[in-house]
């Protein structure tokens, strides 16, 4: 989900304290050390670099249960709700 830059952090651990096994994926790709001799600088992709900013992966897998499912739903309201 994409949630304001500015709040991302206090989402983020509002949620892991209730449980819920958020994490950030989607780093640009470029910003990996692997790409570093490249010459790639922070900046040349200023649309990915701001979903990154924004991003939090909710949990997703096939073990899910609709009750978990909606603890997520309900946790990630009050999170965002702030």
């Amino acid at each position: 989900m994409r949630v304001p830059a500015e709040r991302r952090r206090a989402i983020f651990e509002a949620m892991r304290e209730q449980g819920i096994g958020v994490q950030v994926n989607y780093i640009p790709a470029y910003w990996h050390p692997v790409f570093e001799d490249l010459g790639y600088q922070r900046g040349m992709c200023p649309v990915a670099e701001d979903y990154y900013r924004r991003e939090i992966s909710l949990p997703m897998f096939p073990g899910l249960t609709d009750q978990d499912v909606e603890r997520v739903i309900e946790v990630t309201r009050k999170a965002v709700a702030g």
